[in-house]
C-alpha cells in the first residue's frame, strides 16, 4: 500500500571542519616518563619503508633550514586553558579530530567507539631508545650551531669582500698619478704624473722668480731694487714633490688607503723650498741705518742755588732708528712667498729714557698755608715790618734731605741790627712791647705748612695766649733765648721753601709754600684742633695806682685789662688720601691756655669827707 506521505528526507549535515592542525611538536620531558612510542625512529622507518638511501650529509642552506625546522620544533606547545593533559598529548602526537553531528554520535549504527586514551607512561622507553633520543638532540642542536657560524662568517666574508673592493678602487685612482686634494704652491696636483708635477711647479716657480722685485724706498727718495738675481735665489722642487708622492704610493695598501683617505679632511699643501742670499740687502739697510739713526736725549735738572727756583730743567729730545731686524724678517718673508713689492725704510721713533714731565713730576708741591696780618692795634706798622722780614728770610730756602731746620738760626736774632723793629709781644702771658714782635706769627704759619707736607715736627711751644691768626692749637710761639720751632726734612729728597708776603683783599698775607718729592702713597696732611675745655675768668685784681696814672682817689678804678677765658684743646693729625678722604685721625697733643683775670687800677688818695654846714652863734 502506498503511502501518500512523503517521507521526508533526511539532509545530511556539511561535515564540519577539522580543527587545523598544529605543527607537531616535540615534548621534551623527563627521559624515564618519556614512553617508547614516542622516541620512535620515525625517520629511519620512513626511509626503510620508501626504501630511500640515507640522507647525504646536508649542505649549509639545508642546515640553515633545517636548524629553522628544528627550532620550530624544539618549540613545545603548552596546552590551552581548559584542555586536559590527555587531550594536549592526543593533539601533539597528531590524532585527528572529527566533529560528526550530535545524533550521529548517540544513536548511529555506524557509529564507532573511540578508543580509550593511552594513559602516561604507559610504555616506559627503553635505555637504548633514550640514548638514540639524546643523540638525535646533540646532532640537531650541533647542526644549529654550525648553520649560524656560517652565518655570520658569510658576513664578515661579504663586508671584507667590500672594503677590499673600495680600497683597490680608491688606490687605482692614484695609479702612477697624484691622488686629488695634493697642492704645490697652490698648484692642484690630481692626475698628474710626477715629471708632469715637477714640470708645471718649476715652470711656476721660474715665471715667479722673474717676475719678483722689491724695492726698498727711503723718506728722501732714494730706492733699491732687490731681485731673484740679486739674492742669487735657488729652489728646490723634488724634495716637496717627493714628500707628496709618497702619500698614499708607499706603505701597505691598508696604510696607502688611509693616507688617501685622510686627504679627504685635510688636503696636503706644500711650498717649494728656497734659498737665497740677503747680503746685499742687509748691508743696505745698514748703510741706511747709520743715517737715519739718532739717539733719544733724556731730560736732565741743573741745580743752580743761586737762582730760584734753585733748578732749571733740560728739554728731551725723542730719537729714531731702523729696526734692521724687523725689516729683514718683513723682505724675507715676502721673499719666501715670492711676494713684491714696495718697503719703506721708515725710522721707528725712540722715547727719551728720562722725560722732563717725569723730572718736574719728582718735585711738586707738597703744601702751602698763610696767615692774615692785623691792621688795628699799637705798634701796627712796626708789626707788619717784622712779619714781612721773618717770611722773606726763608724764601728759596733748600733743606736736604734728613736735614733739620732751626726757626730762629734762620730768622736770626730779633734785634735792630738784623732789621726787626719794637712792636708788641707776649711774654709772661701779657702783651708787652719788645724787639720783633709779631715773629710768631710767622713761626705758626711755617709750622702749619710744615705739618701740612708731612714733615716731621721736633720742637714746637704754644703761646699762653690764644693767637687771632691760627686757630687754637696751632700756633708755634719762639723767642731768643727760650723757645724755638725745629723741623726736619723726611722725604728722602730735597725740598723747596718759598714764601710770600703780599696784599690779599686788602691785607697783608704771609704764605709759606713748601716743594719737594710727592707722598709715595698720595697722601695729605692738616691739623684739627678741638676745645674740649673752656676756662671761666677768674676773679678780678686790682692794682694800685701810686703814680696817679690812671686814678687818684681809692674809689676810682681802671681797667687795665678786662681778662679772658682758659681753654683746653686737642689737636690730631688728620691723613687723607689723593682724593681728599679723611683715612686715619691721629691724636698729637694737647694744649691749655690759661685763664686771665680781670686787671684795675685803683687810686691811692681817699677823698675828703666834707664838712657839714654848721650855724654860727653870735
Amino acid at each position: 500500500m502506498s503511502d501518500d506521505r512523503q517521507v521526508p528526507r533526511r539532509r545530511r549535515r556539511p561535515p564540519v571542519a577539522p580543527a587545523p592542525q598544529e605543527p607537531m611538536r616535540i615534548i621534551v620531558g623527563n627521559e624515564e616518563d618519556t614512553p617508547d612510542w614516542m622516541v620512535s625512529d620515525t625517520s629511519g622507518a620512513a626511509s626503510r619503508r620508501t626504501g630511500q638511501k640515507k640522507p647525504e650529509p646536508e649542505t649549509p642552506e639545508r642546515v640553515v633550514r633545517g636548524a629553522q625546522e628544528t627550532q620550530t620544533i624544539l618549540q613545545m606547545k603548552q596546552p590551552r586553558s581548559g584542555q586536559s593533559e590527555t587531550h594536549a598529548e592526543r593533539t601533539a602526537s597528531g590524532a585527528k579530530r572529527t566533529a560528526a553531528p550530535k545524533a550521529e554520535q548517540k544513536t548511529g549504527a555506524s557509529a564507532r567507539k573511540a578508543p580509550a586514551p593511552k594513559k602516561k607512561n604507559a610504555h616506559p622507553m627503553s635505555k637504548k631508545a633514550k640514548e638514540r633520543r639524546a643523540r638525535q638532540i646533540r646532532r640537531t642542536t650541533i647542526g644549529a650551531l654550525c648553520a649560524v657560524i656560517a652565518v655570520v662568517l658569510a658576513v664578515i666574508g661579504i663586508r671584507a669582500g667590500s672594503r677590499l673592493v673600495d680600497i683597490k678602487q680608491t688606490l687605482d685612482r692614484g695609479d702612477g698619478v697624484f691622488y686629488p686634494n695634493i697642492y704645490v704652491n697652490n698648484i692642484p696636483l690630481q692626475g698628474k704624473t710626477l715629471d708632469e708635477a715637477a714640470a708645471l711647479v718649476t715652470q711656476q716657480v721660474q715665471s715667479l722668480i722673474s717676475s719678483f722685485k722689491i724695492t726698498l724706498r727711503t723718506q728722501d727718495g732714494r730706492s733699491w731694487d732687490i731681485t731673484g738675481d740679486s739674492l742669487n735665489m735657488q729652489y728646490n722642487v723634488a724634495d716637496q714633490l717627493d714628500q707628496l708622492w709618497a702619500i698614499g704610493h708607499t706603505g701597505s695598501s691598508s696604510t696607502r688607503y688611509e693616507q688617501v683617505k685622510a686627504l679627504e679632511e685635510e688636503p696636503a699643501t706644500r711650498y717649494t723650498t728656497l734659498t737665497y742670499d740677503m747680503s746685499q740687502v742687509n748691508q743696505i739697510l745698514s748703510q741706511i741705518k747709520a743715517e737715519v739713526d739718532r739717539p733719544a736725549v733724556s731730560a736732565t735738572r741743573v741745580d743752580d742755588d743761586t737762582k730760584w727756583p734753585p733748578f732749571s730743567y733740560t728739554d728731551d729730545e725723542a730719537g729714531q732708528t731702523l729696526d734692521i731686524t724687523g725689516l729683514n724678517e718683513r723682505i724675507c718673508a715676502m721673499v719666501d712667498t715670492l711676494e713684491s713689492g714696495v718697503v719703506d725704510l721708515t725710522p721707528v721713533p725712540v722715547e727719551a729714557t728720562v722725560t722732563r714731565a717725569q723730572l718736574e713730576a719728582q718735585i711738586v708741591k707738597l703744601s702751602s698755608y698763610e696767615t692774615t696780618v692785623g691792621k688795628t692795634g699799637d705798634y701796627v706798622e712796626s708789626r707788619t715790618e717784622n712779619i714781612r722780614i721773618g717770611t722773606e728770610r726763608f724764601n728759596h730756602l733748600i733743606i736736604r734731605a734728613g736735614e733739620s731746620v732751626s726757626f730762629n738760626k734762620v730768622a736770626l736774632k730779633r734785634t735792630e741790627a738784623n732789621g726787626y723793629q719794637p712792636a708788641l709781644e707776649i711774654a709772661y702771658g701779657s702783651y708787652v712791647q719788645g724787639i720783633g714782635g709779631g715773629i710768631c706769627q710767622v713761626s705758626s704759619t711755617l709750622y702749619n705748612a710744615v705739618v701740612n707736607a708731612g714733615l716731621t715736627v721736633n720742637k714746637r711751644t704754644p703761646h699762653a695766649i690764644p693767637s687771632s691768626y691760627v686757630d687754637k692749637g696751632k700756633d708755634a710761639t719762639v723767642s731768643d733765648d727760650r723757645y724755638d720751632f725745629v723741623f726736619t726734612n723726611n722725604t728722602g729728597a730735597d725740598i723747596y721753601i718759598e714764601t710770600e708776603f703780599v696784599k690779599v683783599k686788602n691785607y697783608w698775607t704771609s704764605r709759606f709754600i713748601i716743594y719737594g718729592r710727592p707722598d709715595p702713597n698720595g697722601y695729605t696732611y692738616k691739623l684739627d684742633s678741638q676745645v674740649v675745655e673752656t676756662i671761666p675768668l677768674p676773679d678780678p685784681t686790682y692794682e694800685k695806682d701810686k703814680d696817679g696814672t690812671y686814678v687818684i682817689y681809692d674809689d676810682e678804678t681802671y681797667q687795665i685789662s678786662p681778662g679772658r677765658e682758659g681753654y683746653v684743646v686737642d689737636v690730631y693729625l688728620v691723613t687723607m688720601d689723593s682724593k681728599g678722604l679723611e683715612i686715619s685721625r691721629e691724636k698729637k697733643y694737647t694744649d691749655t691756655y690759661k685763664a686771665a683775670a680781670p686787671r684795675f687800677y685803683v687810686g691811692v688818695t681817699p677823698r675828703e669827707t666834707p664838712m657839714p654846714d654848721v650855724p654860727s652863734i653870735d
